[in-house]
């Protein structure tokens, strides 16, 4: 599993990734499960603080993190969905890596969570089109 951030500007109702870069705060070996953070609030400062400092050093509009699902799987697991509760808002961008030995696709998949207005969270899927040049 490896962790990155994404970095995309805003076009109308739409972001274009621009560039990805790893994650050296969560790339701690590869490991082949999701790790629960140490420390839920270390966790989300460091989330804040990391992406406030790319938005103005890289001046790009949106700052996602991403991390991989090397087994092909597009749902959340269980701790995605901790993180993101604790967060109570946010976007998690999950990233299938092609395995053409597998007959698997390369694939990017967001999920947008809102709990801050509802008892019942909004979880919803959002769709990435890869279009090259």
């Amino acid at each position: 599993m490896e962790h990155y951030w994404i970095f995309a500007d805003r076009k109308e109702n739409f972001g274009i990734v621009t560039k990805f870069i790893p994650n050296p705060d969560l790339n701690q070996g590869k490991s082949r499960t999701h790790m629960k953070p140490r420390s839920w609030m270390r966790y989300k400062k460091s989330k804040i603080y990391n992406m406030r400092k790319f938005k103005q050093e890289l001046g790009v509009d949106i700052v996602w993190q991403a991390h991989t699902h090397p087994s092909g799987n597009e749902k959340l697991h269980t701790i995605d969905r901790k993180i993101l509760k604790y967060l109570s808002n946010g976007v998690m961008i999950i990233i299938i890596p092609e395995k053409p030995e597998e007959n698997l696709k390369g694939n990017l998949i967001g999920w947008y969570y809102d709990k801050r207005y509802t008892k019942k969270p909004i979880i919803e899927r959002m769709v990435f089109e890869v279009i090259s040049e």
